[in-house]
């Protein structure tokens, strides 16, 4: 852990632990105490809530103030924001859709003929506080094509057993820029509870993602700090991912940094997608994974208690073998996306107990060849894939150019724990059969403990840049100049 940290860490997250108690929120409105409202607030009946509810978001204009009343509520039907209905392109702005606590106000969609629960889309400057979402048939909070989003102090839940037939996401931006999620709770999401996808510009900070499948996922994004959360008891814990969509929108500059991440050990109940690496190839009790996304930094995290891995890093090739031969993959390749992760730099966390019940279909071969060594007869602790690496110093250009020094897989400071790589990443006979078109890897299977080489960079990578988001005029973040913030202190690490 890195000098000085620990003490401002633990602060940070015993604050968070403080907000889970209950529901209530920190940061929020004061649900114990009586919410205000500004007035001019458009308070919605009890009566036909969702009728109302759907007049008021259909009627909407800039500046409202749209109030959920107290109590919990069965919806009938999706709640649609549209904020550009005469489709010229100037967003309806500055909407606050909110209730009086997410532990008071909660809005049912279990019997919903719809799909979503809360759907926003094409606005600007979006808040949505103070209440929850449950049992929404799809996803319960989804906003996409929107400039400017506050979630605070919300919750979206599945309750009861954990099952395939969930709803997908609980809070899900996708195709949105200058994202704040801060003081919420999601629970129960056969996906993911924290989604955000294809977007820019994102602060995800003290949350609680709990017995999801994936508890907090950031995808195909750019520009993302994601700090004091607690991520405990879903398959994976925390995804950073960048997959083949093929919309010129790929991921970068991602920080994973100051959250505690525990016991994600949920055996994995998603449906198997059409995608190669759809969230049920996540190996239950994995606590962070980094696939294919480049410029990733994961520090000063508490990681323990994993079945599997502690932290796993992986090109697509591991996820689909056929990437090489799929006529699919180059179109996407030259439109940009790397298969390969490039400038990842796990640092300063602390790690414990790990692999102690190593499972899941996508790597039973690694966990075989790691388990029935006598040699090793354990898995690592942090395990790099290898492949994309070697293949692309092999000169396979679709994997792009060879690795230089900007582009290492670093790890340094994690405490006494074993580092594992599948794939040796020097192409010469140990690892690769150059007699087939193109060569084939041969896996190693290379285990160190204590660290020696592996993962072991000659020089410490620069480090990333914080993000921060821009919400109608205001910054939050790291990369801003707030202050009074309660996660202020995880900003210095």
């Amino acid at each position: 852990m890195a000098t000085g940290s620990t003490p401002l860490f633990r602060r940070s997250i015993l604050g968070t632990a403080i907000c889970a108690v209950m529901l209530t929120g920190c940061g929020g409105s004061d649900s114990g105490s009586g919410v205000s409202f500004p007035e001019g607030a458009i308070m919605l009946p009890a009566e036909n809530l969702t009728q109302a509810a759907k007049e008021a978001f259909i009627t909407a204009e800039s500046g409202d103030v749209i109030v959920f009343p107290e109590g919990r509520f069965e919806l009938d039907d999706t709640l649609t924001f549209d904020g550009d209905t005469d489709g010229d392109n100037i967003p309806t702005k500055n909407i606050t859709i909110m209730g009086y606590g997410k532990d008071k106000t909660i809005l049912d969609f279990g019997q919903s003929g719809g799909g979503d629960g809360i759907s926003i889309q094409n606005a600007a400057d979006i808040e949505i506080r103070d209440l929850a979402v449950y049992e929404a048939p799809s996803n319960a909070i989804k906003l996409k094509d929107t400039s400017g989003i506050i979630i605070d102090d919300v919750a979206t839940v599945w309750e009861g057993d954990l099952d395939s037939g969930n709803g997908a996401y609980g809070i899900y931006p996708v195709e949105c820029d200058n994202i704040l999620i801060e003081d919420s709770y999601v629970r129960g999401s056969a996906d993911a509870g924290v989604y955000v996808g294809q977007s820019q510009n994102i602060v995800v900070r003290r949350n609680i993602a709990e017995e999801n499948v994936a508890g907090i996922e950031i995808e195909n994004s750019m520009n993302a700090d994601v700090y004091d959360n607690i991520a405990r008891g879903n398959t994976g814990g925390i995804l950073v991912f960048d997959l083949p969509i093929g919309q010129s929108i790929y991921g970068s500059t991602v920080r994973v940094f100051d959250n505690l991440i525990e016991s994600n050990n949920t055996d994995n109940f998603a449906n198997t997608s059409d995608s190669a690496a759809g969230v049920h190839i996540v190996p239950p009790g994995t606590a962070v994974i980094v696939l294919s996304t480049p410029d990733v930094e994961i520090y000063n995290n508490i990681i323990t208690d994993h079945d599997t891995l502690s932290v796993a890093i992986s090109s697509f090739v591991l996820a689909d073998e056929g990437l090489l031969s799929d006529p699919k993959y180059p179109p996407i390749i030259q439109d940009g996306w790397q298969p390969v992760p490039r400038n990842i730099n796990v640092h300063d966390n602390s790690i414990t107990i790990s692999g102690t019940n190593p499972r899941g279909k996508l790597i039973k071969d690694i966990i075989a060849g790691y388990l029935l060594d006598p040699s090793k007869g354990k898995m690592p602790t942090i395990l790099y894939d290898g492949v994309g690496e070697l293949l692309a110093n092999a000169g396979v250009s679709a994997l792009g150019a060879p690795f230089g020094p900007e582009d290492a897989i670093c790890a340094s400071n994690n405490g006494d724990i074993s580092y594992g790589q599948v794939y040796g990443t020097t192409p010469d006979g140990t690892n690769l059969d150059g007699s087939t078109n193109p060569p084939s890897p041969k896996a190693s299977l290379l285990l160190d403990e204590p660290q020696n080489e592996l993962l072991a960079c000659e020089s410490s990578p620069e480090r990333l840049t914080a993000s921060k988001a821009t919400i109608a005029g205001k910054s939050y973040g790291c990369g801003s100049d707030e202050t009074g913030d309660a996660s202020a202190a995880s900003c210095s690490l």
